[in-house]
């Protein structure tokens, strides 16, 4: 596979000739790939797994000088959820990929009816930066194992981890099957002019709108993943440290630079002192006096985003919030401390945007009608996060608010479960993936009706219209 980097993109000429290159050899194959049987699909994956096993120190490197990612974060958020969807497709294809009867009623008696999980053809996947090795991938396995082909447009944000992922598709796919092209936002307008089966987006909401837009000029389906300000909701009934423990966890993997993390916390007014002193403490438990320091800690992806972070903590305090931990900054480094906020104004520009980065705005409330109006004010979370042993206060927030999952005295994990669809609701997403809702996500379940020719539900419904076929018709709507 011939990967069409921005270098040799233009050594073909230019990079709309390029992409029309590969896009053209994956429309003239895309009949093919759909013919792929259900073990020519999993030895693909079965390959994949083996490269991405064996540059796994490449990956690893790349996630660090591109994000400063751990190797403990980069195995367990970047690498070990695309082994896994890996190993759920390989076990599960078989299955998932069968033609399935459904049952008849009496108007289809003697009839056979069936669904048929269909390729859709060629698909595009644009991912995200934070986690460019993931959110490739993962849409990918989903992608390939049901049928299609697909052109895979990385965020130009990581060119190493971009570099990686060249590497390891070239020893996998040919480029009619799977091509990987970089660029930064002309590359990907120019894409999105193509007619494509089906386009899967990770990003913010603003360019999933643009997405959606291209996707309708030529009635493409779309999948999007945005995010959104997802709240961490504490009652006060599970003990601090623990809350603590997981909400640092949640909030500063990736350093706060992930969809679901949580944006913003709503907290039982009497606990946010206590919330306050624990978090100080946990933080320089963790990270040390100086979190800089800490080689457990991303950092911010590029400095745009680190002034952005920056000017929404200033913006706050200039207007009235308090900050009792952090509001410190290295520049050079794309580091800020690990910062929350209280008494914050209503003006303030932190409220109506998604945070993502190491701030951790605190909002109090009294009693749960506080909580349900503040969620409900805004637009529909990804993710709500619920820390509380009382049952009733769960459900109430769980029943009266929208959101693309509920978390329950847990962070950020829901991503991982096998049988759970992962997706957002209006704002933050539309459609799901990740394992079987994955598979669905890049098939047309096509029905199939093979009727009986003698016992046909139109022999009884046909014209000439007499009183056998009222009789009939009031029957069928009687009984069925």
């Amino acid at each position: 596979m011939t990967t069409l980097t921005t270098q040799n993109i233009f050594e073909v000429s230019d990079f709309k000739t390029a992409i029309d290159q590969v896009y053209d050899l994956q429309v003239e194959n895309k009949i093919n790939t759909r013919k792929l049987t259900v073990n020519q699909r999993k030895e693909y994956l079965r390959n994949l797994e083996s490269v991405i096993l064996r540059h796994r120190s490449e990956i690893e490197e790349a996630l660090f000088v591109d994000l400063r990612k751990s190797k403990v974060e980069a195995d367990s958020t970047e690498i070990f959820p695309v082994l896994s969807e890996i190993r759920l497709f390989r076990k599960k294809l078989n299955r998932w990929s069968k033609t399935n009867s459904v049952r008849n009623n009496l108007l289809f008696l003697c009839s056979t009816a069936q669904i048929q999980p269909e390729a859709l053809g060629n698909c595009l996947i644009i991912s995200p930066w934070n986690y460019p090795f993931q959110l490739c991938f993962v849409h990918l396995i989903a992608c390939i194992s049901a049928g299609n082909t697909a052109i895979l447009k990385p965020s130009e944000f990581c060119p190493n981890v971009s570099k990686v992922l060249d590497i390891i598709l070239s020893e996998v796919f040919e480029e009619n099957h799977v091509a990987l092209i970089e660029g930064e936002i002309e590359e990907t307008t120019y894409l999105l002019t193509k007619k494509f089966d089906h386009i899967h987006f990770t990003g913010s909401p603003k360019v999933g709108k643009i997405v959606v837009q291209a996707g309708a000029k030529h009635l493409s389906s779309v999948t999007l993943e945005l995010g959104g300000k997802s709240p961490l909701v504490i009652d006060g009934t599970i003990p601090m440290q623990e809350v603590v423990e997981k909400a640092v966890w949640g909030k500063l993997i990736n350093f706060g630079q992930t969809c679901i993390a949580p944006d913003y916390i709503l907290i039982k007014e009497e606990f946010q002192d206590q919330f306050i002193k624990t978090f100080s403490t946990h933080v320089e438990k963790v990270f040390g006096k100086d979190p800089s320091k800490s080689k457990d800690l991303a950092r911010i992806v590029n400095l745009q985003n680190y002034h952005r972070l920056k000017n929404l903590i200033e913006d706050a305090m200039q207007k009235g919030a308090n900050c009792p931990f952090g509001n410190e900054y290295i520049e050079a480094e794309l580091y800020i401390k690990p910062t929350l906020l209280t008494n914050i104004p209503s003006e303030a520009k932190i409220n109506d945007e998604e945070i993502f980065g190491p701030i951790f705005p605190m909002y109090t409330f009294k009693d749960i009608s506080e909580v349900i109006e503040s969620i409900n004010k805004e637009e529909k979370p990804l993710a709500l996060y619920i820390f509380s042993i009382n049952s009733t206060f769960i459900d109430e927030i769980k029943n009266q608010t929208s959101s693309g999952s509920v978390v329950v005295n847990e962070m950020l994990i829901h991503i991982l479960h096998p049988n759970l669809p992962f997706g957002g609701v209006n704002n933050s997403g539309i459609g799901t993936s990740t394992g079987y809702a994955g598979f669905k996500d890049f098939s047309h379940m096509k029905p199939i009706l093979k009727v009986n020719r003698f016992l046909s539900p139109s022999k009884f419904l046909n014209y000439p219209y007499n009183s056998t076929t009222q009789k009939v018709i009031d029957f069928l709507i009687k009984y069925l």
